[in-house]
């Protein structure tokens, strides 16, 4: 496992000022863009009394990036973690996964049934590989050529076993719980995802058909 190592506020806001602000929100900054390409993730603990005593959210993260690699679903690399000295607050550098995230290219109009009956394959092997990635939506499935992958790993859990069919369903409500993507979620589209799932899910025939419906409705 990586170690976390001491890091001082002020060697944080000099890093800050010289890197590109990738995505902040009403507490402040969460990600940079370094200056040599790499990327730094900051980790708010917003509570005293929780699980980040004894399991940091970088570690955490870095713990999932790990998983996937071990399960051949690309993703970042994480390089180092830190833990600001005085504060509990923590701090992931990594190297991104190249290429495009399925929303950009949704909004640039790249995206073919081909590539939509790819995403729907790889959304069925996670579930068949127990993962259940909290956060899958467009802005976290990313496409590098034939290669697709995962960003953002922090809310994700991996079990020895293959997601339930109630689980399934809940992690479609999240795929496609953003208003940003529905535009651009044409109905060819979503049949192509739609039977990309069903060619490659460990599900009964019946029970394809019912996730399959449920993503119908809630698009519809």
């Amino acid at each position: 496992m990586i170690r976390i190592h001491p890091l001082r506020r002020q060697q944080l806001e000099d890093v800050i000022s010289h890197s590109e602000v990738v995505e902040r929100d009403g507490h402040g900054i969460k990600v940079l863009r370094l200056r040599d390409g790499r990327y730094l993730k900051y980790f708010r603990r917003k509570r005293f009394f929780n699980r980040e005593l004894l399991s940091p959210a970088a570690v955490r993260f870095a713990r999932h990036a790990r998983q996937l690699a071990q399960l051949r679903i690309p993703t970042l690399e994480v390089e180092s973690l830190h833990r600001i000295i005085g504060e509990p607050h923590t701090v992931a550098v990594y190297q991104p996964m190249p290429g495009l995230t399925l929303r950009q290219m949704l909004a640039r109009g790249q995206v073919d049934t081909q590539l939509m009956y790819r995403v729907g394959v790889f959304i069925a092997r996670l579930h068949r590989l127990g993962v259940f990635f909290r956060s899958v939506h467009p802005g976290n499935i990313v496409i590098d050529g034939l290669r697709i992958g995962l960003i953002d790993v922090l809310d994700m859990k991996v079990r020895p076993w293959s997601m339930s069919r109630w689980a399934r369903r809940r992690n479609w409500l999240h795929f496609l719980r953003c208003e940003e993507d529905r535009p651009h979620l044409r109905d060819d589209l979503v049949e192509a995802l739609l039977v990309g799932y069903r060619d490659a899910a460990d599900l009964p025939s019946h029970e394809i058909g019912e996730v399959a419906e449920r993503v119908r409705h809630l698009l519809g």
